[in-house]
Protein backbone atom coordinates (compact mmCIF):
# COMPACT_ATOMS: atom_id res chain seq x y z
CA UNK A 1 0.00 0.00 0.00
CA UNK A 2 2.74 2.62 0.79
CA UNK A 3 4.15 1.44 -2.44
CA UNK A 4 0.99 2.34 -4.54
CA UNK A 5 0.54 6.01 -1.95
CA UNK A 6 4.17 6.92 -3.58
CA UNK A 7 3.34 5.78 -6.88
CA UNK A 8 -0.02 7.78 -7.14
CA UNK A 9 1.81 11.07 -5.95
CA UNK A 10 4.34 10.44 -8.63
CA UNK A 11 1.76 10.09 -11.15
CA UNK A 12 0.07 13.52 -9.46
CA UNK A 13 3.22 15.65 -9.63
CA UNK A 14 3.68 14.38 -13.50
CA UNK A 15 0.16 15.01 -14.21
CA UNK A 16 0.63 18.51 -12.96
CA UNK A 17 3.69 18.94 -15.08
CA UNK A 18 2.10 17.62 -18.43
CA UNK A 19 -0.87 19.98 -17.17
CA UNK A 20 0.73 23.01 -17.03
CA UNK A 21 2.89 22.64 -19.99
CA UNK A 22 -0.27 21.91 -21.99
CA UNK A 23 -1.87 24.96 -20.49
CA UNK A 24 1.45 27.06 -20.88
CA UNK A 25 1.36 26.00 -25.09
CA UNK A 26 -2.45 26.97 -25.22
CA UNK A 27 -1.88 30.61 -23.60
CA UNK A 28 1.65 31.44 -24.83
CA UNK A 29 0.04 30.82 -28.26
CA UNK A 30 -2.34 33.49 -27.68
CA UNK A 31 0.71 35.62 -26.15
CA UNK A 32 3.64 35.19 -28.26
CA UNK A 33 5.58 38.03 -25.47
CA UNK A 34 5.49 35.84 -22.72
CA UNK A 35 6.00 32.95 -24.49
CA UNK A 36 9.63 34.72 -25.76
CA UNK A 37 10.28 36.33 -22.72
CA UNK A 38 9.35 33.14 -20.42
CA UNK A 39 11.73 31.31 -22.67
CA UNK A 40 14.59 34.00 -21.73
CA UNK A 41 13.54 33.84 -17.70
CA UNK A 42 14.37 29.76 -18.13
CA UNK A 43 17.25 30.42 -19.57
CA UNK A 44 18.01 32.86 -17.20
CA UNK A 45 17.53 30.58 -14.07
CA UNK A 46 19.53 27.77 -15.59
CA UNK A 47 22.35 30.04 -15.55
CA UNK A 48 21.86 31.00 -12.19
CA UNK A 49 22.17 27.93 -10.76
CA UNK A 50 25.20 26.94 -13.35
CA UNK A 51 26.82 30.10 -11.84
CA UNK A 52 26.32 29.35 -8.45
CA UNK A 53 27.67 25.22 -9.20
CA UNK A 54 30.26 25.58 -11.02
CA UNK A 55 33.51 27.38 -9.69
CA UNK A 56 35.22 27.84 -13.34
CA UNK A 57 36.30 31.06 -13.15
CA UNK A 58 36.01 32.19 -17.16
CA UNK A 59 32.46 30.78 -17.13
CA UNK A 60 30.98 31.88 -13.89
CA UNK A 61 32.38 35.03 -14.64
CA UNK A 62 30.73 35.31 -17.93
CA UNK A 63 27.47 34.12 -16.15
CA UNK A 64 27.17 36.86 -14.00
CA UNK A 65 28.15 39.54 -16.28
CA UNK A 66 24.64 39.33 -17.23
CA UNK A 67 22.38 36.60 -15.61
CA UNK A 68 20.39 38.93 -12.80
CA UNK A 69 20.62 42.30 -15.63
CA UNK A 70 18.60 39.88 -17.85
CA UNK A 71 16.17 39.15 -14.98
CA UNK A 72 15.48 43.16 -14.29
CA UNK A 73 15.29 44.02 -18.06
CA UNK A 74 12.60 41.54 -18.42
CA UNK A 75 10.59 42.86 -15.26
CA UNK A 76 11.16 46.08 -17.00
CA UNK A 77 9.74 45.06 -20.09
CA UNK A 78 6.90 43.66 -18.33
CA UNK A 79 6.01 46.62 -16.49
CA UNK A 80 2.11 47.90 -16.36
CA UNK A 81 1.29 51.19 -15.09
CA UNK A 82 -1.55 50.37 -12.63
CA UNK A 83 -3.35 52.19 -9.55
CA UNK A 84 -0.09 51.93 -6.82
CA UNK A 85 -1.95 50.29 -4.17
CA UNK A 86 -3.04 47.65 -6.39
CA UNK A 87 0.39 47.09 -7.74
CA UNK A 88 1.70 46.89 -4.12
CA UNK A 89 -0.59 44.58 -2.62
CA UNK A 90 0.08 42.36 -6.03
CA UNK A 91 4.10 42.53 -5.80
CA UNK A 92 3.26 41.77 -2.39
CA UNK A 93 1.88 38.32 -3.30
CA UNK A 94 4.01 37.89 -6.09
CA UNK A 95 7.29 38.54 -4.11
CA UNK A 96 7.04 38.93 -1.00
CA UNK A 97 5.20 36.34 0.59
CA UNK A 98 7.45 33.85 -1.27
CA UNK A 99 10.09 35.80 -0.26
CA UNK A 100 9.24 35.10 3.89
CA UNK A 101 8.19 31.33 2.98
CA UNK A 102 11.52 30.54 1.73
CA UNK A 103 13.28 32.56 3.74
CA UNK A 104 11.97 31.40 6.73
CA UNK A 105 11.92 27.54 5.62
CA UNK A 106 15.54 27.73 4.26
CA UNK A 107 17.16 29.29 7.40
CA UNK A 108 15.37 27.00 9.94
CA UNK A 109 16.72 24.18 7.63
CA UNK A 110 20.75 25.85 7.64
CA UNK A 111 20.15 26.65 11.31
CA UNK A 112 18.91 23.23 12.96
CA UNK A 113 20.63 20.57 10.30
CA UNK A 114 23.23 22.00 7.88
CA UNK A 115 25.03 24.06 10.22
CA UNK A 116 25.20 21.79 12.79
CA UNK A 117 26.67 19.18 10.16
CA UNK A 118 29.34 21.69 9.08
CA UNK A 119 30.45 21.89 12.62
CA UNK A 120 29.25 25.77 13.05
CA UNK A 121 31.15 28.68 11.66
CA UNK A 122 29.34 29.08 8.79
CA UNK A 123 27.26 32.39 9.63
CA UNK A 124 25.29 34.16 12.58
CA UNK A 125 22.35 32.40 13.14
CA UNK A 126 20.97 35.85 15.24
CA UNK A 127 22.35 37.90 12.06
CA UNK A 128 20.46 35.17 9.41
CA UNK A 129 17.31 35.47 11.21
CA UNK A 130 17.06 38.85 11.55
CA UNK A 131 18.19 39.88 8.03
CA UNK A 132 15.36 37.81 7.05
CA UNK A 133 13.37 41.07 7.61
CA UNK A 134 15.90 43.68 7.46
CA UNK A 135 16.85 42.11 3.91
CA UNK A 136 20.13 43.50 3.00
CA UNK A 137 22.14 41.97 0.37
CA UNK A 138 25.57 39.59 0.62
CA UNK A 139 26.29 36.37 1.42
CA UNK A 140 27.19 36.83 5.12
CA UNK A 141 23.71 38.03 5.55
CA UNK A 142 21.83 35.35 3.83
CA UNK A 143 24.28 32.37 4.92
CA UNK A 144 21.22 30.07 4.29
CA UNK A 145 19.88 31.32 0.82
CA UNK A 146 22.49 33.96 -0.86
CA UNK A 147 19.66 34.72 -3.57
CA UNK A 148 16.73 36.02 -1.85
CA UNK A 149 18.06 39.26 -2.06
CA UNK A 150 16.93 39.51 -5.37
CA UNK A 151 13.10 39.73 -4.29
CA UNK A 152 12.63 42.15 -1.67
CA UNK A 153 15.44 44.37 -4.05
CA UNK A 154 12.77 43.78 -7.35
CA UNK A 155 10.13 44.36 -4.95
CA UNK A 156 11.32 48.04 -4.08
CA UNK A 157 12.64 48.49 -7.47
CA UNK A 158 9.10 48.30 -9.08
CA UNK A 159 7.30 50.25 -6.24
CA UNK A 160 9.97 52.83 -7.11
CA UNK A 161 9.40 53.27 -10.57
CA UNK A 162 6.19 53.35 -10.39
CA UNK A 163 5.31 55.90 -8.11
CA UNK A 164 7.90 57.97 -9.60
CA UNK A 165 6.02 57.05 -12.94
CA UNK A 166 2.72 57.94 -11.68
CA UNK A 167 4.00 60.73 -9.82
CA UNK A 168 5.42 62.61 -12.88
CA UNK A 169 2.67 62.15 -14.92
CA UNK A 170 0.07 63.30 -12.58
CA UNK A 171 2.48 66.08 -12.41
CA UNK A 172 2.65 66.49 -16.18
CA UNK A 173 6.26 67.65 -15.18
CA UNK A 174 7.81 65.07 -18.59
CA UNK A 175 5.74 65.00 -21.74
CA UNK A 176 6.75 61.50 -23.17
CA UNK A 177 6.56 58.75 -20.61
CA UNK A 178 10.16 57.13 -21.71
CA UNK A 179 11.92 60.14 -20.81
CA UNK A 180 10.82 59.32 -16.89
CA UNK A 181 12.59 55.95 -17.49
CA UNK A 182 15.41 57.54 -19.24
CA UNK A 183 16.20 60.59 -17.04
CA UNK A 184 16.25 57.51 -13.95
CA UNK A 185 18.43 55.15 -16.32
CA UNK A 186 21.06 58.58 -16.11
CA UNK A 187 20.54 58.93 -12.87
CA UNK A 188 21.22 55.46 -12.07
CA UNK A 189 24.46 54.92 -13.89
CA UNK A 190 25.70 58.03 -12.54
CA UNK A 191 25.27 57.16 -9.00
CA UNK A 192 26.55 53.72 -10.24
CA UNK A 193 29.70 55.54 -12.00
CA UNK A 194 30.20 57.71 -8.14
CA UNK A 195 30.54 54.63 -5.97
CA UNK A 196 32.67 53.12 -8.82
CA UNK A 197 35.26 56.12 -8.58
CA UNK A 198 35.16 56.70 -4.52
CA UNK A 199 35.23 53.09 -4.31
CA UNK A 200 32.61 53.20 -1.28
CA UNK A 201 32.82 50.69 1.23
CA UNK A 202 29.67 49.07 0.39
CA UNK A 203 30.32 45.49 1.67
CA UNK A 204 30.96 46.96 4.74
CA UNK A 205 27.53 49.14 5.20
CA UNK A 206 24.67 46.90 3.70
CA UNK A 207 21.21 48.62 3.42
CA UNK A 208 18.46 47.28 4.43
CA UNK A 209 15.97 46.05 1.28
CA UNK A 210 18.97 45.99 -1.06
CA UNK A 211 18.79 49.51 -1.50
CA UNK A 212 22.33 49.51 -1.83
CA UNK A 213 22.01 47.52 -5.38
CA UNK A 214 18.92 50.19 -6.03
CA UNK A 215 20.93 52.16 -8.93
CA UNK A 216 21.63 48.67 -10.63
CA UNK A 217 18.79 47.27 -10.70
CA UNK A 218 17.11 50.49 -11.39
CA UNK A 219 19.47 50.89 -14.71
CA UNK A 220 18.36 47.56 -16.03
CA UNK A 221 14.83 47.41 -15.04
CA UNK A 222 14.43 51.13 -16.88
CA UNK A 223 16.69 49.97 -19.63
CA UNK A 224 13.84 47.02 -19.88
CA UNK A 225 11.22 49.68 -19.95
CA UNK A 226 12.49 51.59 -22.76
CA UNK A 227 13.90 48.35 -24.99
CA UNK A 228 10.02 47.19 -24.69
CA UNK A 229 9.00 50.10 -26.84
CA UNK A 230 11.23 48.52 -29.44
CA UNK A 231 11.08 44.81 -28.99
CA UNK A 232 7.51 44.01 -28.07
CA UNK A 233 5.82 44.51 -31.50
CA UNK A 234 8.57 42.25 -32.86
CA UNK A 235 8.11 39.68 -30.30
CA UNK A 236 4.66 39.95 -30.66
CA UNK A 237 4.22 39.32 -34.75
CA UNK A 238 3.59 35.71 -35.26
CA UNK A 239 6.69 32.98 -34.90
CA UNK A 240 9.39 33.52 -37.24
CA UNK A 241 9.95 31.11 -40.29
CA UNK A 242 11.78 28.25 -39.84
CA UNK A 243 14.57 29.35 -41.83
CA UNK A 244 14.95 31.89 -39.38
CA UNK A 245 15.34 30.07 -36.46
CA UNK A 246 19.29 28.53 -37.30
CA UNK A 247 19.99 32.50 -38.07
CA UNK A 248 18.62 33.53 -34.94
CA UNK A 249 20.35 30.86 -33.30
CA UNK A 250 23.24 31.64 -34.84
CA UNK A 251 23.39 35.38 -33.99
CA UNK A 252 22.50 34.23 -30.14
CA UNK A 253 25.32 31.78 -30.07
CA UNK A 254 27.96 34.24 -31.69
CA UNK A 255 26.79 37.25 -29.33
CA UNK A 256 27.64 34.75 -25.97
CA UNK A 257 30.64 33.78 -27.42
CA UNK A 258 31.50 37.45 -28.03
CA UNK A 259 30.60 38.35 -24.73
CA UNK A 260 32.95 35.71 -23.44
CA UNK A 261 36.06 36.62 -25.46
CA UNK A 262 34.83 40.73 -24.37
CA UNK A 263 34.51 39.83 -20.53
CA UNK A 264 37.81 37.88 -20.72
CA UNK A 265 39.75 41.12 -22.80
CA UNK A 266 38.14 43.45 -20.41
CA UNK A 267 38.53 41.50 -16.97
CA UNK A 268 35.25 42.55 -16.05
CA UNK A 269 33.41 41.23 -13.42
CA UNK A 270 30.69 42.10 -11.87
CA UNK A 271 28.25 40.87 -8.96
CA UNK A 272 25.17 42.67 -7.99
CA UNK A 273 24.56 40.71 -5.36
CA UNK A 274 27.52 43.04 -3.67
CA UNK A 275 26.87 45.80 -5.63
CA UNK A 276 29.82 45.89 -7.30
CA UNK A 277 31.46 45.85 -11.06
CA UNK A 278 35.11 46.43 -12.12
CA UNK A 279 33.93 48.62 -14.91
CA UNK A 280 30.16 50.32 -14.41
CA UNK A 281 30.38 51.04 -18.86
CA UNK A 282 31.43 47.74 -19.38
CA UNK A 283 29.13 46.23 -17.32
CA UNK A 284 26.51 47.86 -19.37
CA UNK A 285 27.87 46.47 -22.81
CA UNK A 286 27.74 43.27 -21.18
CA UNK A 287 24.43 42.99 -20.18
CA UNK A 288 22.97 44.76 -23.37
CA UNK A 289 24.67 42.31 -25.40
CA UNK A 290 24.07 38.90 -23.18
CA UNK A 291 20.31 40.08 -23.53
CA UNK A 292 19.93 40.28 -26.71
CA UNK A 293 21.81 37.64 -28.03
CA UNK A 294 20.01 35.46 -24.86
CA UNK A 295 16.70 36.65 -26.63
CA UNK A 296 17.64 35.59 -30.02
CA UNK A 297 18.77 32.45 -29.00
CA UNK A 298 15.38 31.96 -27.28
CA UNK A 299 13.37 32.67 -29.95
CA UNK A 300 15.18 30.32 -32.23
CA UNK A 301 14.88 27.51 -29.44
CA UNK A 302 11.17 27.66 -28.93
CA UNK A 303 10.98 24.79 -26.60
CA UNK A 304 8.15 24.16 -23.99
CA UNK A 305 10.36 23.09 -21.54
CA UNK A 306 12.39 26.42 -21.25
CA UNK A 307 9.24 28.17 -20.84
CA UNK A 308 7.74 26.39 -17.95
CA UNK A 309 11.52 26.66 -16.26
CA UNK A 310 10.73 30.49 -17.06
CA UNK A 311 7.31 30.17 -15.30
CA UNK A 312 8.70 28.06 -12.50
CA UNK A 313 11.78 30.61 -11.87
CA UNK A 314 10.93 32.38 -8.87
CA UNK A 315 10.59 28.26 -6.76
CA UNK A 316 14.11 27.42 -8.92
CA UNK A 317 15.68 30.67 -7.42
CA UNK A 318 14.54 30.53 -4.23
CA UNK A 319 15.27 26.38 -3.43
CA UNK A 320 18.24 25.94 -5.31
CA UNK A 321 20.90 27.23 -2.85
CA UNK A 322 20.42 24.48 -0.55
CA UNK A 323 19.50 21.81 -2.57
CA UNK A 324 22.41 22.41 -4.15
CA UNK A 325 25.09 22.29 -1.40
CA UNK A 326 23.24 18.79 -0.60
CA UNK A 327 23.86 17.50 -4.08
CA UNK A 328 27.39 18.40 -3.77
CA UNK A 329 28.09 17.02 -0.55
CA UNK A 330 26.50 13.78 -1.68
CA UNK A 331 28.23 13.51 -5.38
CA UNK A 332 31.67 14.39 -3.38
CA UNK A 333 31.65 11.76 -1.14
CA UNK A 334 30.15 9.21 -3.77
CA UNK A 335 33.12 9.84 -5.89
CA UNK A 336 35.85 10.08 -3.24
CA UNK A 337 36.49 13.93 -4.67
CA UNK A 338 36.66 17.16 -2.56
CA UNK A 339 33.88 19.77 -2.90
CA UNK A 340 36.10 22.40 -4.52
CA UNK A 341 37.58 19.51 -7.19
CA UNK A 342 34.18 18.77 -8.12
CA UNK A 343 33.06 21.87 -8.78
CA UNK A 344 35.78 23.15 -10.63
CA UNK A 345 35.03 19.97 -12.86
CA UNK A 346 32.40 21.42 -15.96
CA UNK A 347 30.98 17.95 -16.14
CA UNK A 348 29.87 17.22 -12.75
CA UNK A 349 28.73 21.03 -11.92
CA UNK A 350 26.80 20.92 -15.06
CA UNK A 351 25.42 17.68 -13.96
CA UNK A 352 24.29 19.41 -10.37
CA UNK A 353 22.81 22.08 -11.92
CA UNK A 354 20.52 19.71 -14.22
CA UNK A 355 19.43 17.39 -10.87
CA UNK A 356 18.98 20.56 -8.75
CA UNK A 357 16.60 22.08 -11.26
CA UNK A 358 14.80 18.86 -12.01
CA UNK A 359 14.61 18.98 -8.10
CA UNK A 360 13.44 22.61 -7.43
CA UNK A 361 10.53 21.47 -10.23
CA UNK A 362 8.98 19.15 -8.10
CA UNK A 363 8.42 21.47 -5.48
CA UNK A 364 7.09 24.16 -7.21
CA UNK A 365 4.93 21.01 -8.98
CA UNK A 366 3.77 20.01 -5.44
CA UNK A 367 3.54 23.64 -4.15
CA UNK A 368 1.62 25.29 -7.19
CA UNK A 369 -0.68 21.90 -6.58
CA UNK A 370 -1.19 22.65 -2.70
CA UNK A 371 0.30 26.36 -1.40
CA UNK A 372 0.22 27.90 -4.67
CA UNK A 373 0.14 31.55 -2.75
CA UNK A 374 3.63 30.78 -1.02
CA UNK A 375 5.41 31.28 -4.32
CA UNK A 376 3.88 33.42 -5.68
CA UNK A 377 1.58 31.00 -8.40
CA UNK A 378 -0.81 32.45 -11.17
CA UNK A 379 -1.14 28.47 -12.21
CA UNK A 380 -4.84 29.51 -11.73
CA UNK A 381 -5.07 32.21 -13.58
CA UNK A 382 -3.22 30.95 -16.60
CA UNK A 383 -5.76 27.79 -16.28
CA UNK A 384 -8.87 30.03 -16.38
CA UNK A 385 -7.75 32.08 -19.34
CA UNK A 386 -6.95 28.58 -21.04
CA UNK A 387 -10.77 27.74 -20.16
CA UNK A 388 -11.73 30.73 -21.31
CA UNK A 389 -10.12 30.29 -24.71
CA UNK A 390 -11.22 26.75 -25.25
Amino acid sequence: MPHESDQSKSRIIWVDLARAVAIGKHVMAKNSRLTALDSLRGFGILLVVLGHTSWSAGLVSWIFSFHMPLFFIISGMLFHERQFLDSFKKKVARLLIPYLFFGIVTFAYWALIERRLRGGGSGSVTNALTNIFLARAGTSNYPQNAVLWFLPCLFVTEMLFLGIFTFVKSKRAIRYDWAVAATLVTVSFSSIMVMHSFDLPIDRLRLPWALDILPFSTLFYCIGYLLSRFLMPCIRKSKPQASLHVAYAAIGMAGLGLLRVFDELTGLSVNLNDASTSNPFWMLCAALLGFISSLMLCVAIDCRLLQFLGRASLTIMCVHEPVKRVLIFVMAKILGMNTDALRANLVYAMLVTVVTVAICVAVHLIMDRFAPVLIGSSRHNLASQGKARA
